[in-house]
């Protein structure tokens, strides 16, 4: 086995493994060699944009043309650090069964970290992982349990966290309100193949609420992609809450969506919203995924 730089001749094998490895990840869909090559520019061009992190590098592990392993590590800002930065691990894998590669690849990004004098890590924040890995709001899934087992032996412990809910084949009716609540439907074209919707609440003409949804072609270009929606902001002002609006607004979303080719629903909430967890499974959506940001420091010498 060898732990080698990636370089842009990797990409087939590399783009293969990946597919392999995220295969039972709930929203990951498989990407093509276009998409994984646009999230590794950063290590072939050394490119620094807003979609990217700083200095990156990525470690593959091989074994006659096979890969074991892979880590892209780079120094970013996420979470509550954006004025700071630090070590960033935006993607760790490895085939099960082959830690001994995993350990290497890990071991290779947090040498490559530790020597720009970056005493922490962020692993897997939702600010740096790849755009077709998960919906909008992910970490490290649930279904990837040796990668988490792998962390945790390392010293990683979990920092934050979002909890993935789905509903498939959804049908809805929006609830009546009994607040006199206008609404304005505004359509907007992105990536995906259908349009994206905002829907917007307003009493006695001030803008009370919104509801954002989103093509989850925004985040992939498979055709199964296509049929999702990924609400991505949902908010009512402080003195409108609980009285229902903010129930209808989401109903009222998903259901515009659906009359344009939407099949299937999906949204997210941080691991400690628990109002929002219990809202969101009152509402007709069941988890689908688990998924954690780890972080780990250490004192530099």
């Amino acid at each position: 086995m060898e732990i080698l730089p990636y370089t842009p001749d990797m990409l087939s094998p590399l783009t293969a493994f990946y597919n392999r490895l995220t295969a039972d990840v709930p929203h990951c869909y498989p990407a093509d060699e276009k998409e994984f090559a646009h999230a590794m520019r950063g290590v072939t061009h050394s490119v620094k944009d807003s979609e990217t992190l700083d200095s990156e590098a990525a470690f593959v592990a091989m074994k006659r043309g096979t890969v074991l392993g892979f880590s892209h590590a780079g120094i970013g800002q996420t979470g509550n650090n954006w004025e700071v930065d630090i070590g960033v691990i935006g993607f760790l894998g490895f085939e099960r069964g082959e830690r001994r590669a995993g350990q290497a690849v890990l071991e290779a990004a947090e040498a490559y970290l530790k020597a720009r004098n970056l005493a922490q890590i962020d692993a897997f924040s939702v600010d740096c992982v790849y755009p077709f890995y998960h919906h909008e709001y992910a970490c490290l899934s649930d279904a990837l349990d040796h990668v988490h087992a792998l962390l945790g032996l390392n010293g990683y412990q979990r920092s934050d966290g979002w909890v993935c809910f789905e509903w498939q084949d959804y049908s809805v009716t929006p609830t009546p309100l009994t607040v006199p609540v206008t609404l304005s439907v505004h359509w907007k074209e992105g990536r995906g193949a259908r349009p994206n919707c905002d829907v917007v609440a307003y009493l006695d003409g001030e803008q009370i609420g919104v509801c954002q949804s989103v093509s989850a072609g925004e985040f992939s270009s498979h055709p199964d992609a296509q049929f999702w929606i990924e609400t991505s902001w949902l908010n009512i002002e402080d003195a409108f809450r609980e009285q229902g609006i903010g129930r209808h607004l989401l109903q009222r979303s998903i259901q515009e969506m659906h009359s344009v080719g939407y099949r299937h629903a999906a949204i997210s909430a941080n691991w400690e919203n628990y109002h929002a967890l219990l809202f969101y499974g009152n509402c007709g959506y069941r988890v689908a995924d688990w998924t954690y940001e780890y972080h780990k420091k250490w004192e530099l010498n």
